[in-house]
């Protein structure tokens, strides 16, 4: 008999079965072919295997899916999983895809007779069109739910490839001042320096859309939309058209600053995408620098001519909650339509930041104040996004990315901005760290929202 058999010996046979359960090493073994979770698609009901005729055309389809998600601002993990969804809804097993910041890589191995079909594209170009990344995750929608077929589902695709952007240049150009103008209104300007900002911002838009045309970099775009804010908002200043021009140099940086750039940035390295965030972030911290300097050499000017731009504590009280509520609606419907939000999304965008901002007036009301009071805006925004883009059945990042511009800290950049350019380096340099990290913050509170926001997702689309 042994020992473990022994009357008696049960209890010392639990504790041991308890020790074993807290030290035993329970990692699975590598896998070499395993298939990562779809967290975003239920494939249920695939179309058969294609046969060889349609086998390299529902290759292309899934690779260009990605390569349209890819191009119009889609996190990494958004494109990997539909790549996947789409291959798998369209019969083929087995998909690996490697997804960086300007190429994918897809392979899928028919059988285990015939050698993988690979492909390789780089996407050169990229510009945030929630319109095309709305439709297309719509098409993955039907095609895994079993509503299309493969010639359908190729002919729709085609279709959103070439559909031209739900809004014209000009009406871009307008949200883009209206953007401006709800910003400097939220953060306790007047109607002067609200028509200064929106005119500013619509000249910068068409300044930048002009050298953009010319191949001009984005660096560059963005010191001549800093250098155009400072010099607009110094002349009106001195011309006696309005009384602050901080407020105004700083609905310009909002209107400038790429949120949705450094949510995704952030998202993409906290998932693992370590290469792909780096280069995200990296680029968000090109745009700024460009502000930076633009703005930079415009206070040089400004200071050579005897404006003053400083940064007046009077003028940046709280306003009444109903217009700062109204002015985070307003900024965040016209921020949608500047990324080609298509229009059903339009309210939801507009409720999660009046909700946000909301949130922030309270908490900044009970004595939360800097980085922790935005970290909770952001959150609501982040999480009533998630639900109202579930309920119009779309990707939450077309509601939550405008929802969040109204939260960026264009003030407290330009506040840094200035007090470097006039002799109080540390005090600049301790504003420009308060900045970068309510931006980060920002984003971090978004994925919050977005990891308690998953479970309610998978069970919409699963439900449809």
């Amino acid at each position: 008999m042994s020992w473990e058999d022994q009357p008696g010996q049960e209890r010392w046979r639990r504790l041991r079965r308890r020790v074993n359960r807290v030290w035993a090493d329970d990692d699975p073994p590598t896998l070499i072919h395993g298939v990562p979770p779809l967290d975003l698609w239920d494939v249920q009901r695939p179309l058969p295997a294609p046969d060889d005729a349609e086998q390299q055309r529902s290759f292309d389809f899934a690779h260009r899916v990605g390569a349209v998600m890819l191009a119009r601002g889609a996190s990494m993990d958004d494109v990997e999983a539909s790549i996947r969804a789409a291959a798998l809804a369209m019969g083929l097993p087995s998909p690996e895809v490697d997804v960086t910041f300007t190429s994918i890589v897809v392979s899928v191995r028919p059988d285990e007779v015939r050698p993988p079909i690979t492909s390789v594209s780089v996407v050169r170009q990229r510009s945030d069109d929630h319109s095309r990344l709305a439709d297309v995750h719509q098409l993955l929608i039907a095609l895994a739910g079993g509503q299309l077929d493969r010639e359908a589902a190729f002919a729709r695709l085609a279709e959103i490839e070439r559909r031209p952007h739900p809004y014209g240049d000009n009406a871009v150009t307008l949200a883009r001042g209206l953007l401006a103008a709800a910003i400097v209104t939220q953060l306790g300007g007047d109607w002067a320096a609200a028509v200064v900002v929106a005119t500013s911002a619509m000249l910068t838009d068409l300044v930048g859309r002009w050298l953009a045309g010319h191949r001009v970099p984005t660096f560059y775009l963005n010191v001549v939309g800093g250098l155009v804010a400072t010099l607009a908002a110094a002349t009106t200043t001195a011309l006696g058209a309005q009384s602050t021009p901080a407020l105004v140099v700083a609905g310009s940086i909002v209107v400038l600053l790429p949120g949705g750039l450094l949510v995704n940035g952030v998202r993409d390295a906290l998932s693992g995408y370590l290469v792909t965030g780096a280069a995200r972030v990296f680029e968000v911290l090109l745009v700024v620098a460009g502000l930076v300097g633009g703005v930079a050499l415009g206070l040089a000017v400004t200071r050579a001519f005897g404006v003053d731009m400083s940064v007046n504590p009077g003028t940046l009280g709280l306003d009444a909650l109903p217009v700062r509520v109204a002015s985070a609606a307003v900024a965040a419907t016209a921020a949608a339509i500047t990324y080609y939000t298509p229009y059903r999304l339009l309210p939801a965008a507009a409720l999660s930041a009046a909700m946000g901002m909301l949130v922030l007036s309270v908490v900044q009301a009970l004595g939360v104040v800097g980085v922790p009071a935005y970290a909770c805006a952001a959150f609501v925004v982040g999480i009533s996004g998630y639900v109202l883009a579930n309920a119009q059945r779309a990707l939450p990042m077309m509601v939550v990315v405008p929802g969040i511009l109204s939260l960026l800290p264009g003030l407290t950049l330009y506040t840094g901005l200035l007090e470097l350019s006039t002799g109080e380096p540390s005090a600049g340099l301790l504003s420009i760290v308060n900045a970068g990290a309510r931006g980060l913050a920002i984003a971090a509170a978004v994925l919050v929202a977005e990891l308690i926001g998953q479970p309610v997702r998978r069970r919409v689309l699963r439900r449809g």
